[in-house]
């Protein structure tokens, strides 16, 4: 049962630091883009 529970709590830290760098990069990404639009407006 031990097994099951610290694996079940690695794949849950696993994941909200992958969903955490999806977001990251979400954030940049329009970041960028208004960047990039500010600068074509001009």
């Amino acid at each position: 049962m031990d097994l099951f529970w610290s694996g079940l709590a690695r794949r849950a830290s696993e994941y909200t630091r992958v969903e955490r760098k999806s977001q990251f990069n979400a954030v940049h990404e329009i970041a960028f883009q208004e960047v990039k639009m500010h600068k074509q407006s001009e």
